[in-house]
């Protein structure tokens, strides 16, 4: 079972659980991620990054980070379609925070260097600027599906 689909159905459980006793203290308001703040990236060469990463993000519904690039600040930070970012699932690692987490960028899919927290699977061009956001879970009860939903943006990074 995935990952997604278990938090889908813990939540519902949840939610079904207080609605049998009678809990009307629940929202339907979609809870505010806080962005992460990059702080510094580094050329390992042969395509290959190191990216650090301070981030505080300790809800339920926490997922993971998404990866945008762009030629300018503006496109880093402001896709056009919030969906095509390169992403890094860390769900199922224990949130403690703050903490700086450690991300490798290379587009082989070598395994994690030691120490590395995530490995994100794609290809960055130096002189291009990066902006990442954090992933949470987003589900609709009513239809019994899932997704993510993204924060605003990170500040941006240009690639060395």
């Amino acid at each position: 079972m995935n990952t997604v689909s278990f938090l889908f159905r813990a939540f519902s459980l949840v939610i079904l659980s207080f609605l049998g006793l009678g809990c009307t203290n629940y929202s339907t308001t979609a809870a505010v991620q806080a962005p992460p703040t990059l702080i510094s990236i580094t050329n390992n060469g042969n395509s290959n990054f190191t990216i650090k990463v301070r981030a505080q993000n300790p809800e339920f519904i926490f997922q993971g980070y998404r990866l945008y690039s762009g030629a300018t600040e503006t496109l880093a930070q402001n896709p056009t379609d919030l969906n095509v970012g390169a992403q890094c699932v860390l769900a199922s690692s224990t949130i403690v925070q703050p903490i700086e987490y450690t991300f490798e960028i290379d587009p082989s899919e070598n395994p994690n260097t030691s120490g590395v927290s995530c490995r994100i699977f794609t290809t960055l061009t130096p002189g291009t600027y990066i902006a990442m956001r954090t992933l949470g879970l987003s589900v609709n009860l009513q239809n019994s599906t899932s997704s993510f939903k993204v924060s605003i943006s990170s500040n941006t990074l240009i690639v060395p």
